[in-house]
Protein backbone atom coordinates (compact mmCIF):
# COMPACT_ATOMS: atom_id res chain seq x y z
CA UNK A 1 0.00 0.00 0.00
CA UNK A 2 3.08 2.50 0.41
CA UNK A 3 3.43 2.99 -3.22
CA UNK A 4 -0.24 3.39 -3.77
CA UNK A 5 -0.49 6.39 -1.13
CA UNK A 6 2.65 7.99 -1.36
CA UNK A 7 1.57 10.49 -4.11
CA UNK A 8 -2.10 10.15 -2.87
CA UNK A 9 -2.28 11.99 -0.36
CA UNK A 10 -0.63 15.49 -1.17
CA UNK A 11 -3.97 15.38 -1.99
CA UNK A 12 -3.19 15.15 -5.39
CA UNK A 13 -6.86 16.36 -4.97
CA UNK A 14 -7.06 17.13 -8.96
CA UNK A 15 -4.59 15.64 -10.96
CA UNK A 16 -7.20 16.31 -14.02
CA UNK A 17 -7.00 18.15 -17.51
CA UNK A 18 -10.50 20.24 -16.11
CA UNK A 19 -10.03 23.58 -17.41
CA UNK A 20 -13.70 24.21 -15.94
CA UNK A 21 -12.43 24.25 -12.46
CA UNK A 22 -11.30 27.97 -11.99
CA UNK A 23 -8.38 26.90 -9.33
CA UNK A 24 -6.98 23.44 -10.07
CA UNK A 25 -3.84 21.80 -8.08
CA UNK A 26 -2.13 19.39 -8.19
CA UNK A 27 -0.15 19.07 -4.78
CA UNK A 28 -1.97 20.55 -2.05
CA UNK A 29 -0.71 19.75 1.14
CA UNK A 30 -3.46 17.66 2.88
CA UNK A 31 -3.71 19.75 6.46
CA UNK A 32 -4.79 22.59 4.86
CA UNK A 33 -6.99 21.23 2.09
CA UNK A 34 -10.56 21.59 3.40
CA UNK A 35 -10.37 25.10 5.00
CA UNK A 36 -13.80 26.28 4.12
CA UNK A 37 -17.27 25.47 1.97
CA UNK A 38 -15.37 26.62 -0.97
CA UNK A 39 -12.33 24.73 -0.81
CA UNK A 40 -14.22 21.27 0.35
CA UNK A 41 -16.34 22.09 -3.17
CA UNK A 42 -12.97 21.99 -4.96
CA UNK A 43 -11.67 18.85 -3.47
CA UNK A 44 -15.08 17.38 -4.26
CA UNK A 45 -14.48 18.19 -7.55
CA UNK A 46 -11.03 16.78 -7.54
CA UNK A 47 -12.55 12.84 -6.35
CA UNK A 48 -14.61 13.28 -9.69
CA UNK A 49 -11.88 14.49 -11.98
CA UNK A 50 -9.52 11.46 -10.07
CA UNK A 51 -13.00 8.90 -11.48
CA UNK A 52 -12.33 10.32 -14.77
CA UNK A 53 -9.00 9.17 -15.45
CA UNK A 54 -8.57 7.03 -17.95
CA UNK A 55 -7.34 3.60 -16.06
CA UNK A 56 -10.91 4.24 -14.04
CA UNK A 57 -13.91 5.38 -15.48
CA UNK A 58 -12.16 7.40 -18.38
CA UNK A 59 -12.60 4.20 -20.58
CA UNK A 60 -9.99 1.35 -19.01
CA UNK A 61 -12.03 -0.09 -16.06
CA UNK A 62 -15.12 0.05 -18.07
CA UNK A 63 -13.88 -1.68 -21.28
CA UNK A 64 -11.65 -3.53 -19.68
CA UNK A 65 -14.21 -5.99 -18.65
CA UNK A 66 -15.62 -6.72 -21.82
CA UNK A 67 -12.13 -7.21 -23.02
CA UNK A 68 -12.03 -10.14 -20.51
CA UNK A 69 -14.89 -11.55 -21.29
CA UNK A 70 -16.44 -12.15 -25.16
CA UNK A 71 -18.04 -8.62 -26.07
CA UNK A 72 -14.41 -7.14 -26.89
CA UNK A 73 -11.40 -8.09 -28.64
CA UNK A 74 -7.73 -6.84 -29.02
CA UNK A 75 -6.40 -5.93 -32.23
CA UNK A 76 -4.30 -3.11 -30.75
CA UNK A 77 -0.30 -2.16 -29.49
CA UNK A 78 -0.29 -2.43 -25.84
CA UNK A 79 0.35 -5.57 -23.89
CA UNK A 80 -1.66 -4.83 -20.81
CA UNK A 81 -4.96 -5.04 -23.35
CA UNK A 82 -3.54 -8.13 -24.94
CA UNK A 83 -2.91 -10.10 -21.17
CA UNK A 84 -6.18 -9.16 -20.30
CA UNK A 85 -7.97 -10.00 -23.96
CA UNK A 86 -5.90 -13.28 -23.15
CA UNK A 87 -6.65 -13.88 -19.49
CA UNK A 88 -2.94 -14.50 -18.90
CA UNK A 89 -2.78 -11.21 -16.26
CA UNK A 90 0.55 -11.27 -14.78
CA UNK A 91 0.83 -9.33 -11.70
CA UNK A 92 2.91 -6.83 -13.56
CA UNK A 93 0.37 -5.61 -15.98
CA UNK A 94 0.66 -2.15 -17.06
CA UNK A 95 -3.47 -1.20 -15.94
CA UNK A 96 -3.74 -3.55 -12.91
CA UNK A 97 -0.78 -1.53 -11.29
CA UNK A 98 -2.09 1.72 -12.73
CA UNK A 99 -6.14 1.23 -11.85
CA UNK A 100 -5.25 -0.15 -8.20
CA UNK A 101 -3.19 3.49 -7.80
CA UNK A 102 -5.91 5.16 -9.14
CA UNK A 103 -8.91 4.07 -7.60
CA UNK A 104 -7.32 4.40 -4.36
CA UNK A 105 -6.59 8.02 -5.18
CA UNK A 106 -10.38 8.65 -5.46
CA UNK A 107 -10.85 7.01 -1.80
CA UNK A 108 -7.59 9.13 -0.21
CA UNK A 109 -9.11 12.17 -1.55
CA UNK A 110 -12.95 11.10 -0.39
CA UNK A 111 -11.38 10.15 3.11
CA UNK A 112 -10.29 14.04 3.59
CA UNK A 113 -13.67 15.10 2.86
CA UNK A 114 -15.00 12.98 5.66
CA UNK A 115 -12.26 13.73 8.25
CA UNK A 116 -12.24 17.25 7.56
CA UNK A 117 -15.76 18.99 6.26
CA UNK A 118 -17.67 17.66 9.55
CA UNK A 119 -15.64 20.45 11.93
CA UNK A 120 -15.24 22.92 9.24
CA UNK A 121 -16.14 26.69 10.54
CA UNK A 122 -17.58 28.55 7.99
CA UNK A 123 -20.73 30.49 8.44
CA UNK A 124 -21.41 30.60 4.40
CA UNK A 125 -21.63 26.96 4.28
CA UNK A 126 -25.11 25.54 4.82
CA UNK A 127 -25.97 22.18 6.50
CA UNK A 128 -27.20 21.45 3.45
CA UNK A 129 -24.17 21.83 1.53
CA UNK A 130 -21.69 20.18 4.29
CA UNK A 131 -24.35 17.10 4.45
CA UNK A 132 -24.33 17.00 0.19
CA UNK A 133 -20.61 17.24 0.36
CA UNK A 134 -19.95 14.75 2.62
CA UNK A 135 -23.15 12.44 1.19
CA UNK A 136 -21.40 12.35 -2.10
CA UNK A 137 -17.39 11.48 -0.23
CA UNK A 138 -18.90 8.77 1.34
CA UNK A 139 -20.75 7.37 -1.82
CA UNK A 140 -17.65 7.85 -3.64
CA UNK A 141 -16.01 6.19 -1.08
CA UNK A 142 -18.57 2.91 -1.02
CA UNK A 143 -18.11 2.63 -5.36
CA UNK A 144 -14.36 2.67 -5.28
CA UNK A 145 -14.09 0.20 -2.59
CA UNK A 146 -16.94 -1.77 -4.22
CA UNK A 147 -14.94 -1.31 -7.90
CA UNK A 148 -11.96 -2.82 -6.53
CA UNK A 149 -13.46 -5.83 -4.78
CA UNK A 150 -14.74 -6.94 -8.09
CA UNK A 151 -11.91 -6.76 -9.97
CA UNK A 152 -9.22 -7.47 -7.17
CA UNK A 153 -11.40 -9.32 -4.36
CA UNK A 154 -13.17 -12.66 -3.64
CA UNK A 155 -16.26 -10.56 -3.98
CA UNK A 156 -18.18 -13.84 -4.82
CA UNK A 157 -17.55 -15.41 -1.83
CA UNK A 158 -18.65 -13.94 1.56
CA UNK A 159 -16.28 -15.90 3.96
CA UNK A 160 -13.12 -15.56 1.94
CA UNK A 161 -10.42 -14.15 4.01
CA UNK A 162 -9.29 -11.73 0.22
CA UNK A 163 -11.17 -9.03 0.31
CA UNK A 164 -9.28 -5.66 -0.25
CA UNK A 165 -7.46 -3.13 1.89
CA UNK A 166 -9.46 -0.48 3.56
CA UNK A 167 -8.42 3.03 3.41
CA UNK A 168 -10.65 5.12 5.49
CA UNK A 169 -8.08 7.57 6.94
CA UNK A 170 -6.63 10.57 5.18
CA UNK A 171 -2.96 9.66 5.58
CA UNK A 172 -1.25 13.04 6.63
CA UNK A 173 1.99 11.65 7.81
CA UNK A 174 3.86 7.97 7.45
CA UNK A 175 2.29 5.81 4.79
CA UNK A 176 1.13 2.81 6.67
CA UNK A 177 1.43 -0.75 5.40
CA UNK A 178 -2.37 -1.95 5.43
CA UNK A 179 -3.24 -5.62 5.34
CA UNK A 180 -6.27 -7.01 3.23
CA UNK A 181 -9.78 -7.43 5.05
CA UNK A 182 -12.17 -10.11 4.56
CA UNK A 183 -14.48 -9.85 1.57
CA UNK A 184 -17.47 -9.82 4.46
CA UNK A 185 -15.45 -6.72 6.10
CA UNK A 186 -14.92 -5.21 2.74
CA UNK A 187 -18.47 -5.05 1.82
CA UNK A 188 -19.68 -4.28 5.75
CA UNK A 189 -17.68 -1.12 5.19
CA UNK A 190 -19.78 -0.39 1.41
CA UNK A 191 -22.72 -0.71 3.05
CA UNK A 192 -21.94 1.39 6.03
CA UNK A 193 -20.20 4.29 3.95
CA UNK A 194 -24.13 4.24 1.59
CA UNK A 195 -26.06 4.31 5.25
CA UNK A 196 -23.76 7.13 5.96
CA UNK A 197 -24.65 8.97 2.30
CA UNK A 198 -28.03 8.25 2.55
CA UNK A 199 -29.49 10.36 4.91
CA UNK A 200 -26.93 13.22 3.51
CA UNK A 201 -28.14 13.14 0.05
CA UNK A 202 -32.09 13.31 0.56
CA UNK A 203 -32.99 15.38 -2.13
CA UNK A 204 -29.94 15.81 -3.64
CA UNK A 205 -30.69 14.87 -7.45
CA UNK A 206 -27.78 15.90 -10.06
CA UNK A 207 -27.53 13.06 -12.49
CA UNK A 208 -23.67 14.36 -12.90
CA UNK A 209 -22.96 13.53 -9.38
CA UNK A 210 -23.68 10.78 -7.05
CA UNK A 211 -27.00 11.84 -5.87
CA UNK A 212 -29.46 10.02 -3.29
CA UNK A 213 -30.78 7.78 -6.60
CA UNK A 214 -27.57 6.54 -7.55
CA UNK A 215 -26.20 5.57 -3.95
CA UNK A 216 -29.45 3.60 -3.68
CA UNK A 217 -28.52 1.98 -7.38
CA UNK A 218 -25.22 1.26 -5.80
CA UNK A 219 -26.95 -0.26 -3.28
CA UNK A 220 -29.23 -2.69 -4.99
CA UNK A 221 -26.12 -3.75 -7.40
CA UNK A 222 -23.74 -4.57 -4.49
CA UNK A 223 -26.41 -6.64 -2.63
CA UNK A 224 -27.15 -8.56 -6.33
CA UNK A 225 -23.36 -8.97 -5.86
CA UNK A 226 -24.26 -10.49 -2.11
CA UNK A 227 -27.00 -12.19 -3.14
CA UNK A 228 -29.07 -10.41 -0.83
CA UNK A 229 -31.95 -10.42 -3.16
CA UNK A 230 -34.87 -8.81 -1.49
CA UNK A 231 -32.33 -6.34 -0.70
CA UNK A 232 -31.48 -5.73 -4.17
CA UNK A 233 -34.83 -5.95 -5.30
CA UNK A 234 -36.52 -3.07 -2.75
CA UNK A 235 -33.67 -0.76 -4.16
CA UNK A 236 -34.35 -1.17 -7.51
CA UNK A 237 -38.06 -1.17 -6.99
CA UNK A 238 -37.82 2.11 -5.05
CA UNK A 239 -35.61 4.20 -7.71
CA UNK A 240 -37.43 2.46 -11.07
CA UNK A 241 -41.22 3.81 -8.74
CA UNK A 242 -39.71 7.04 -7.88
CA UNK A 243 -41.22 7.86 -11.44
CA UNK A 244 -38.49 10.13 -12.12
CA UNK A 245 -36.48 7.78 -14.56
CA UNK A 246 -37.89 6.37 -17.70
CA UNK A 247 -36.66 4.37 -20.50
CA UNK A 248 -36.28 6.32 -23.65
CA UNK A 249 -37.89 5.27 -26.43
CA UNK A 250 -34.54 5.87 -29.18
CA UNK A 251 -32.25 3.83 -27.04
CA UNK A 252 -29.51 4.12 -29.97
CA UNK A 253 -30.26 7.78 -30.08
CA UNK A 254 -29.35 8.16 -25.96
CA UNK A 255 -26.27 6.52 -26.72
CA UNK A 256 -25.62 8.65 -29.97
CA UNK A 257 -26.40 11.62 -27.49
CA UNK A 258 -23.40 13.41 -25.19
CA UNK A 259 -26.41 14.79 -22.93
CA UNK A 260 -27.73 12.60 -20.38
CA UNK A 261 -31.34 11.62 -20.90
CA UNK A 262 -34.18 10.28 -19.24
CA UNK A 263 -32.84 7.37 -17.77
CA UNK A 264 -29.73 8.47 -16.35
CA UNK A 265 -29.03 7.81 -12.98
CA UNK A 266 -25.35 8.59 -12.27
CA UNK A 267 -23.19 9.55 -15.51
CA UNK A 268 -20.01 10.53 -15.09
CA UNK A 269 -19.99 13.87 -16.92
CA UNK A 270 -17.17 14.68 -19.78
CA UNK A 271 -16.99 17.78 -22.69
CA UNK A 272 -14.97 18.98 -25.68
CA UNK A 273 -12.07 20.28 -22.97
CA UNK A 274 -12.52 17.80 -20.11
CA UNK A 275 -12.52 14.28 -22.65
CA UNK A 276 -13.17 10.96 -21.83
CA UNK A 277 -11.32 8.15 -24.05
CA UNK A 278 -14.03 5.81 -25.03
CA UNK A 279 -13.86 7.27 -28.67
CA UNK A 280 -10.11 7.02 -28.87
CA UNK A 281 -10.33 3.49 -28.00
CA UNK A 282 -13.65 1.95 -29.45
CA UNK A 283 -13.37 3.80 -32.99
CA UNK A 284 -9.97 5.54 -33.29
CA UNK A 285 -7.57 2.58 -31.97
CA UNK A 286 -7.60 -1.15 -31.83
CA UNK A 287 -7.73 -1.95 -28.39
CA UNK A 288 -10.90 -2.94 -27.64
CA UNK A 289 -12.35 -3.86 -31.42
CA UNK A 290 -16.15 -6.08 -31.19
CA UNK A 291 -15.84 -9.69 -30.34
CA UNK A 292 -17.98 -11.47 -33.45
CA UNK A 293 -19.62 -13.85 -30.78
CA UNK A 294 -20.81 -10.52 -29.42
CA UNK A 295 -22.44 -9.88 -32.49
CA UNK A 296 -23.26 -13.61 -33.30
CA UNK A 297 -25.65 -13.28 -30.16
CA UNK A 298 -28.12 -10.44 -31.15
CA UNK A 299 -31.86 -11.88 -32.12
CA UNK A 300 -32.58 -10.46 -35.50
CA UNK A 301 -34.43 -7.49 -35.51
CA UNK A 302 -32.79 -5.87 -32.42
CA UNK A 303 -32.10 -2.29 -32.75
CA UNK A 304 -29.01 -2.37 -30.41
CA UNK A 305 -27.42 -3.86 -33.35
CA UNK A 306 -27.42 -0.38 -34.87
CA UNK A 307 -25.13 0.38 -31.74
CA UNK A 308 -22.21 -1.50 -33.60
CA UNK A 309 -20.16 -1.54 -37.43
CA UNK A 310 -17.61 -2.44 -39.57
CA UNK A 311 -14.99 0.44 -39.78
CA UNK A 312 -10.93 0.12 -40.80
CA UNK A 313 -11.07 -3.42 -40.75
CA UNK A 314 -12.74 -4.15 -37.68
CA UNK A 315 -15.86 -4.30 -35.68
CA UNK A 316 -16.41 -1.51 -33.61
CA UNK A 317 -18.73 -0.05 -30.74
CA UNK A 318 -20.31 3.32 -31.52
CA UNK A 319 -22.03 3.60 -28.06
CA UNK A 320 -19.54 6.83 -27.76
CA UNK A 321 -19.25 8.14 -30.85
CA UNK A 322 -18.30 11.81 -29.86
CA UNK A 323 -14.91 12.44 -31.67
CA UNK A 324 -14.05 15.30 -29.38
CA UNK A 325 -14.57 12.81 -26.48
CA UNK A 326 -17.32 14.35 -24.98
CA UNK A 327 -19.20 11.15 -24.44
CA UNK A 328 -20.60 10.62 -20.88
CA UNK A 329 -19.23 7.46 -18.43
CA UNK A 330 -22.68 5.76 -17.99
CA UNK A 331 -22.55 4.48 -14.52
CA UNK A 332 -26.11 3.78 -13.07
CA UNK A 333 -29.06 4.10 -16.23
CA UNK A 334 -32.50 2.96 -15.43
CA UNK A 335 -32.33 -0.24 -17.80
CA UNK A 336 -29.77 -1.86 -15.31
CA UNK A 337 -31.70 -1.20 -12.71
CA UNK A 338 -34.99 -2.54 -14.15
CA UNK A 339 -32.71 -5.82 -14.98
CA UNK A 340 -31.77 -5.91 -11.06
CA UNK A 341 -35.42 -6.45 -10.30
CA UNK A 342 -35.66 -8.90 -12.91
CA UNK A 343 -33.18 -10.96 -11.61
CA UNK A 344 -33.60 -10.56 -7.82
CA UNK A 345 -36.98 -11.19 -8.05
CA UNK A 346 -36.75 -14.41 -9.75
CA UNK A 347 -34.16 -15.65 -7.45
CA UNK A 348 -35.62 -14.08 -4.20
CA UNK A 349 -38.84 -16.03 -4.89
CA UNK A 350 -37.22 -19.02 -6.97
CA UNK A 351 -39.57 -18.04 -9.65
CA UNK A 352 -38.02 -17.96 -13.28
CA UNK A 353 -40.94 -16.01 -14.25
CA UNK A 354 -41.16 -13.44 -11.78
CA UNK A 355 -39.15 -11.07 -12.99
CA UNK A 356 -40.29 -11.63 -16.63
CA UNK A 357 -42.06 -8.80 -17.24
CA UNK A 358 -38.83 -6.08 -16.26
CA UNK A 359 -36.91 -8.20 -18.62
CA UNK A 360 -39.73 -7.95 -21.36
CA UNK A 361 -39.72 -4.26 -20.88
CA UNK A 362 -35.73 -3.94 -21.75
CA UNK A 363 -36.60 -5.86 -25.35
CA UNK A 364 -39.60 -4.40 -25.86
CA UNK A 365 -37.67 -1.14 -26.19
CA UNK A 366 -34.64 -2.88 -28.31
CA UNK A 367 -38.06 -3.88 -30.58
CA UNK A 368 -37.88 -7.31 -30.18
CA UNK A 369 -41.20 -9.62 -28.83
CA UNK A 370 -41.64 -10.35 -25.60
CA UNK A 371 -40.49 -13.73 -24.21
CA UNK A 372 -43.91 -15.70 -22.98
CA UNK A 373 -42.01 -17.50 -19.99
CA UNK A 374 -39.33 -19.86 -18.29
CA UNK A 375 -39.76 -23.49 -17.34
CA UNK A 376 -36.55 -23.72 -15.15
CA UNK A 377 -34.46 -21.23 -13.33
CA UNK A 378 -32.00 -21.84 -15.89
CA UNK A 379 -33.80 -21.15 -18.81
CA UNK A 380 -34.56 -17.74 -16.92
CA UNK A 381 -30.87 -17.27 -15.85
CA UNK A 382 -29.91 -17.47 -20.10
CA UNK A 383 -32.39 -15.11 -20.89
CA UNK A 384 -31.27 -12.58 -17.95
CA UNK A 385 -27.44 -13.06 -18.90
CA UNK A 386 -28.66 -12.47 -22.85
CA UNK A 387 -29.90 -9.35 -22.03
CA UNK A 388 -27.76 -8.15 -19.59
CA UNK A 389 -24.89 -9.11 -22.14
CA UNK A 390 -26.49 -7.19 -25.51
CA UNK A 391 -28.22 -4.22 -23.05
CA UNK A 392 -24.78 -3.18 -21.12
CA UNK A 393 -22.08 -4.28 -23.18
CA UNK A 394 -19.17 -1.94 -22.88
CA UNK A 395 -20.27 -0.15 -19.93
CA UNK A 396 -18.65 -2.55 -17.50
CA UNK A 397 -20.65 -5.65 -16.66
CA UNK A 398 -20.01 -9.21 -18.48
CA UNK A 399 -17.25 -10.52 -17.18
CA UNK A 400 -18.57 -9.59 -13.55
CA UNK A 401 -21.86 -11.36 -14.51
CA UNK A 402 -19.97 -14.01 -15.63
CA UNK A 403 -18.10 -14.80 -12.57
CA UNK A 404 -21.40 -14.33 -9.97
CA UNK A 405 -22.77 -16.97 -12.30
CA UNK A 406 -19.85 -19.46 -12.37
CA UNK A 407 -19.51 -19.26 -15.71
CA UNK A 408 -16.25 -18.89 -17.07
CA UNK A 409 -15.24 -22.16 -17.68
CA UNK A 410 -18.80 -22.58 -19.51
CA UNK A 411 -18.75 -19.53 -21.36
CA UNK A 412 -15.22 -18.33 -21.38
CA UNK A 413 -13.01 -21.44 -21.56
CA UNK A 414 -11.22 -20.24 -18.28
CA UNK A 415 -10.71 -23.61 -16.23
CA UNK A 416 -8.37 -21.98 -13.83
CA UNK A 417 -11.13 -20.84 -10.88
CA UNK A 418 -8.31 -17.86 -9.52
CA UNK A 419 -8.46 -16.32 -12.64
CA UNK A 420 -11.91 -15.02 -11.50
CA UNK A 421 -10.13 -11.82 -10.26
CA UNK A 422 -6.86 -10.20 -11.33
CA UNK A 423 -3.59 -9.98 -9.25
CA UNK A 424 -3.03 -8.08 -6.83
CA UNK A 425 -0.27 -6.00 -8.25
CA UNK A 426 3.48 -6.72 -7.90
CA UNK A 427 4.26 -3.16 -7.22
CA UNK A 428 2.06 -3.15 -4.05
CA UNK A 429 4.05 -6.25 -2.79
CA UNK A 430 7.41 -5.31 -3.24
CA UNK A 431 6.54 -2.39 -0.89
CA UNK A 432 4.51 -4.42 1.57
CA UNK A 433 5.35 -6.25 4.57
CA UNK A 434 1.84 -7.81 5.02
CA UNK A 435 -0.24 -7.79 1.94
CA UNK A 436 -0.88 -10.73 0.46
CA UNK A 437 -1.38 -11.89 -3.10
CA UNK A 438 -4.42 -13.74 -4.82
CA UNK A 439 -4.02 -17.39 -4.82
CA UNK A 440 -2.69 -18.75 -7.77
CA UNK A 441 -0.86 -15.83 -9.10
CA UNK A 442 2.65 -14.89 -8.79
CA UNK A 443 4.45 -13.44 -5.43
CA UNK A 444 7.77 -11.95 -5.03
Amino acid sequence: MKKILSLILMIAAVSSCDILEPEPFTALDANNAVVSGASAQTVLRGAYAAMQHPDYYGIEYICNNDLIADNAIYQGFFDSQLELDQMAVPFANLWVNNAWFRIYRVISIANLLIAQVPDLEDPNLSDTARNRILGQAYAIRALAHFDLLRYFGEHYDAGSSFGIPLVTEPILGEIPDITRASVADTYSLIMGDIQEAESKLQGFNDVGAMNYWALISLRSRVNLYRKNYTAAFNDANTVIGSGRFSLVGDLVGVLYSTSTSAETIFDLEFNDQDQSSFNVFLIRRDEYNVDSRLLAAFEPGDRRRELFDFLRNANRCFKYPDGTGADNAKIFRLAELLLIRSEAAAMAQQDPNAGLDDLNLIRQRAGLAPLTGFSTMDEFVAALLQERRIELSYEGHRFFDLVRFNKIQEVLGINENFRRILPIPRDELQVSDVLVQNPGYETL
